[in-house]
């Protein structure tokens, strides 16, 4: 079975030391939430995900899940996995306590729950993230009926929840979607379409599915602005005829709603997470907000789930990396360069090649600055609702930056670092019996769940940076240009200080480059998208490493400060100069792209 430690050392760190996690949360009304308690949840769930999750990871990859006449059949481990997560409340955390809940903040949920959850089992994880997030939005959104109803049984696990966005003919472009909902007089709709890559569409590990479906009613406009939100169970309630929920049994039907799964895919990675092709024929829906109001609220759910995608990547990236470091303190090849090292063995450990080292330090360093940056969105994600409005300002402006960076440069680095794991382990790393080949087949779906990394570059470049005038982007500049002004004159700090505000400098400009030349030539904008998205994710991590060196200057000669200021160095001098070749990048323009003869590719 695979090596792997939960890092909750990391955010203890984190969130005691680098953002004041505890201050934060209690001035948001969780007067009760301590540090303590805190410590109790990670060390909680980090047992819990490894003695419960981790054993049933390649079992689930190699068994997979059976597919006959409709109907997803898991491995029974993956069945007896999920009943004790209900059991022990691990699927509920972030749900309110009235709905069965632990009501603790969001960022647990968010960041170290995903990260933990990923790690030890990818293809269980997604399953509870995505029935959160069809929880946050009927809870926000809903009718109340709807909330009585299916609230608890989705917060608690017992009924699991889908997105249904994609259509064969409809992917990105979801303005033209043909499922149809059509109004009854009883307030419900029927709702008739097919939906393709529903991630858990169908399976047996719930009693119930609650599916949230775009489709198109009567009377709306064209395009995206014409698209509602329905919740869709794959079963009604047995006393259910019409009208409202009100009073109604949670005793099923035995005959579906009307939802079927017409197939699965077969994938890459993620042998064990169904991908079903989903049909509803006349399927009985409720409307969720707004009539022809429903993409904003499928957003809402959405851009949670990109976040989540971003801490998925750093799961299986860190998983990735403990054990290629276990296999290089075990794997003994050639001898040292400068001469050898350990004259008792026939060879040295693989510990002493320079390249060995970079390998392993790009992907400690580059998880452990990601981790920062989501403990940090986290904490922003509970500020949101902050009674105080410029706190809420704020956390909204920069979780709207975040998140296309979350999604798309945590997923990148992610698919970097795990594949550069497989490399430090040479032929063992392609080999199913050591595990890191499998997290290389998982995590490449992360790249294009929730919306391409393109698509994220794109968003955060032509969209969250321009949003209300700049707002977004000024008001991350505010903390950035505050932090370069406080440790300006500080001499330990000149070498993380004075690279991060050449950086942040850097930004300005190249931002400034992107709007300017996207207003006149919109290619300009496209064509640089992911190099800028990147070139911001190195700014942000910049800051996390800066901010973290800053701590452990304070605290020099205990082992784990010494190792996180040395992984600061790393970061600075050997990840954040490639901001120099992306500006370089940005700055050729769309030329070199649009102008190459379509008949030469």
């Amino acid at each position: 079975m695979a090596v792997w430690e939960p890092p909750a050392r990391e955010y203890d760190f984190l969130f005691n030391e680098v953002f004041d996690a505890i201050d934060s949360i209690q001035g948001l009304g969780f007067e009760d939430f301590d540090a303590d308690f805190l410590a109790m949840l990670i060390d909680g769930w980090a047992t819990h995900s490894k003695e419960v999750w981790l054993p049933i990871n390649e079992l689930g990859d190699r068994e997979g899940l059976s597919f006959q006449d409709g109907k997803i059949t898991m491995p029974q481990e993956f069945k007896d996995a999920y009943r004790r997560g209900i059991d022990e409340g691990w699927l509920a955390s972030a749900c309110k306590p009235e709905h069965g809940g632990m009501g603790v903040p969001t960022f647990f949920q968010a960041v170290t729950w995903a990260e933990f959850g990923t790690s030890a089992c990818m293809s269980l994880s997604v399953l509870p993230a995505l029935s959160l997030g069809v929880y946050d939005v009927l809870v926000a959104h809903g009718r109340q009926d709807l909330v009585d109803y299916f609230a608890s049984n989705l917060a608690i696990g017992e009924w699991a929840g889908t997105m249904c966005l994609t259509e064969p003919h409809a992917g990105t472009d979801l303005g033209i979607i043909s499922t149809r909902a059509e109004p009854e007089l009883d307030g419900s709709y029927r709702i008739s379409g097919t939906k393709i890559f529903i991630t858990y569409g169908e399976h047996d590990l719930s009693e119930n599915i609650v599916h949230l479906v775009l489709a198109k009613a009567p009377g709306g406009p064209e395009g995206t602005k014409g698209i509602s939100l329905f919740l869709v169970p794959k079963y009604l309630p047995i006393d259910w005829k019409e009208g409202g929920l009100e009073g109604v049994s949670n005793e099923l039907k035995a005959v579906n709603n009307g939802v079927t799964c017409s197939g699965t895919e077969e994938k890459m990675g993620l042998h064990a997470s169904p991908t079903c092709v989903m049909n509803f024929d006349d399927s009985v829906g409720w409307l969720v907000g707004p009539l022809h109001g429903g993409m904003p609220l499928m957003f809402e759910m959405m851009n949670r789930e990109r976040v989540a995608t971003g801490m998925m990547g750093l799961g299986l990236a860190e998983i990735a990396y403990q054990n290629a470091l276990a296999w290089s303190l075990d794997r003994r090849q050639g001898r040292d360069l400068k001469g050898i090292q350990d004259p008792n063995e026939s060879a040295d450990n693989i510990l002493v090649h320079p390249d060995v080292r970079r390998m392993l330090l790009e992907a400690k360093v580059n998880n452990e600055g990601c981790r920062a940056l989501a403990a940090w969105t986290g904490i922003l994600l509970d500020q949101m609702h902050s009674d105080d409005p410029e706190v809420s300002e704020q956390a909204t402006a920069l979780v709207a930056l975040f998140t296309p960076v979350i999604k798309a440069h945590f997923t990148d680095l992610a698919c970097e670092t795990v594949s550069t794991c497989m490399q430090v382990m040479g032929g063992a790393g392609y080999c199913s019996e050591y595990g890191v080949e499998q997290y290389y087949r998982d995590v490449r779906i992360s790249k294009i769940w929730e919306g391409t990394n393109g698509i994220q570059a794109l968003d955060l470049a032509g969209r969250k940076i321009t949003q209300d005038f700049g707002k977004n982007l000024r008001h991350l500049m505010w903390p950035l240009s505050e932090f370069i002004e406080e440790n300006r004159n500080d001499p330990e700090m000149t070498e993380f200080n004075k690279p991060l505000h050449q950086g942040v400098r850097g930004l300005q400009q190249i931002t400034l480059l992107m709007i300017a030349e996207g207003m006149a030539n919109p290619h300009f904008l496209a064509a640089g998208a992911t190099d800028y998205c990147r070139y911001f994710g190195n700014i942000l991590l910049a800051y996390m490493w800066a901010r973290m060196a800053k701590i452990c200057l304070k605290k020099k000669g205990d082992p784990f400060y010494d190792a996180k200021l040395a992984s600061a160095r790393f970061f600075f001098k050997r990840i954040y100069p490639e901001t120099v070749s992306l500006a370089a990048k940005i700055q050729s323009g769309p030329k070199p792209l649009m102008d190459y003869p379509v008949e030469m590719f």
